[in-house]
């Protein structure tokens, strides 16, 4: 059994009473105000210091001055691109000012480099959001400049994939709308000699556009949807159910720049068979399309997602639900499609999508950064808010002081105390003898669970 003597315990509670900002209200601490105009005469005398322009940037943030912060964090990301803590700040300064490509960007950076994965867990949530905001961004501004997107001709590879039009008394049936489009998009995505826009990107277009109530879309409406996303040519079609749990499928090519069918496929089978349906038309589209799939692009779109009817019903009832705006609903009949069949990996995915979407919507950037408490990038906040650039996440250090911090109270057999608790000599970062130099016996492991803090001599 770990012994720990008496000293390490008062060393981590004097510890633990220093760090008390490290709770949940550590970001309260606190501020200098007389922190900025500490860091720019910094600066000034250092401009290559990654550290020194990091601090400075999270001042400005601290201050509610986002766009000139924004500026100095991205400096500090071209000294630093591995540095976490300003990727955060980063991408914070970018939501405060609405750029959310920039936003994305810094934030993904953060899952690469930064240190807390409380804060991680919060960003992954904020980057579903996001992607959901930026389609929304780019409807809107496709929207706005319609005049000049459709005197545009579109790439003929470009192909974009629209709900189809169910028919029938069947309700539950509806959502195949998006179940088969979804379906379509995939498969017709295996082919390297075309680019199928991506569903969700489509559906923002379609509700910016007031489609998306009823999924409806005539041709016009199709061809001018074809446009604004720059798409050379459309599949647009129907679903129509028939006499003994059967289905019909129309799909159409229609060339976006002339409005003319260019392709057709078709064709009916058993509810039970849809996926072998589905396959049928997704081939008949390809010859459509004048593709000629390799071996192996034909194989991949052999491949089924799911076996499970009843899985597939709840998926598109998800799709249907998301796309309405529903995520509560949609992460249900998600979860229902998993549990019919485990291994639907698109399910999956898509619940994991709504999760996160729900997740960010209730939360702020302030709740972002309380994420931080107790961590060592936490200390690099609170040096910068005091005007000091020497609180880093790699030697943990603030304010000059070198302490073994709380995130390292877990004592081990490689650290074993030193005779004296101060030294003259500094240090960035813990140093801990581990020779029987420094405990006068043979057995350097005698003292394991002594903690100790150095403190720098000023």
């Amino acid at each position: 059994m770990r012994k720990i003597t008496v000293m390490g315990m008062l060393v981590g509670s004097t510890l633990l009473s220093a760090c008390a900002s490290g709770g949940r209200g550590g970001q309260a601490q606190k501020r200098d105000p007389s922190a900025i105009a500490k860091l720019q005469q910094e600066r000034k005398q250092n401009p290559q210091s990654a550290n020194v322009v990091r601090a400075l940037g999270i001042a400005y943030y601290k201050a509610g001055r986002h766009y000139v912060a924004r500026s100095v964090l991205e400096q500090a990301r071209q000294l630093d691109p591995r540095d976490g803590t300003t990727a955060l700040y980063a991408g914070l300064a970018a939501e405060q000012t609405g750029d959310l490509p920039a936003a994305r960007d810094a934030y993904s950076s953060y899952l690469t480099f930064g240190r807390t994965q409380r804060v991680r867990a919060q960003l992954q949530a904020r980057l579903a959001s996001i992607a959901r905001l930026e389609l929304e961004q780019s409807a809107k501004l496709a929207l706005a400049n319609e005049a000049q997107l459709s005197s545009q001709p579109g790439d003929a590879r470009t192909v974009a994939v629209l709900p189809l039009r169910f028919s029938g008394t069947d309700s539950t049936l509806k959502p195949l709308e998006r179940g088969i489009a979804d379906l379509l998009v995939n498969d017709l995505s295996q082919s390297k000699s075309l680019i199928v826009v991506e569903r969700d990107r489509m559906q923002a277009l379609f509700d910016e556009i007031k489609l998306a109530q009823t999924g409806a879309a005539e041709a016009t409406t199709a061809v001018r949807s074809g446009k604004l996303i720059r798409a050379g040519r459309i599949v647009q079609g129907a679903i129509t159910e028939l006499p003994s749990q059967s289905l019909r499928i129309d799909a159409a090519v229609v060339d976006a720049s002339t409005t003319r069918a260019t392709g057709s496929a078709s064709g009916d089978d058993k509810l039970d068979d849809l996926f072998s349906l589905e396959k049928k038309i997704a081939f008949n589209l390809f010859d459509a399309l004048g593709i000629t799939l390799s071996a192996a692009e034909r194989k991949a779109v052999e491949q089924r997602p799911t076996r499970s009817m009843a899985a597939f019903l709840s998926y598109s009832s998800g799709l249907m639900a998301q796309d309405g705006g529903n995520f509560e609903e949609a992460r249900r009949y998600y979860q229902d499609a998993v549990r019919a069949d485990p291994s639907f990996r698109a399910a999956g995915q898509r619940l994991q999508q709504v999760e996160q979407i729900s997740a960010a919507r209730g939360t702020t950037l302030a709740q972002v950064e309380l994420e931080l408490a107790g961590s060592a990038e936490e200390r690099v906040v609170q040096a910068a808010q005091l005007g000091s650039a020497t609180g880093t996440a790699d030697n943990q250090s603030l304010n000059g002081t070198a302490v073994q911090t709380a995130d390292n109270l877990n004592p081990s057999s490689n650290n074993n105390a030193l005779n004296g608790a101060q030294t003259s000599r500094p240090v960035s970062a813990p140093s801990v003898q581990t020779t029987a130099n420094s405990t006068g016996t043979s057995n350097p492991a005698a003292q394991t669970g002594v903690i100790v803090i150095q403190v720098r001599q000023p």
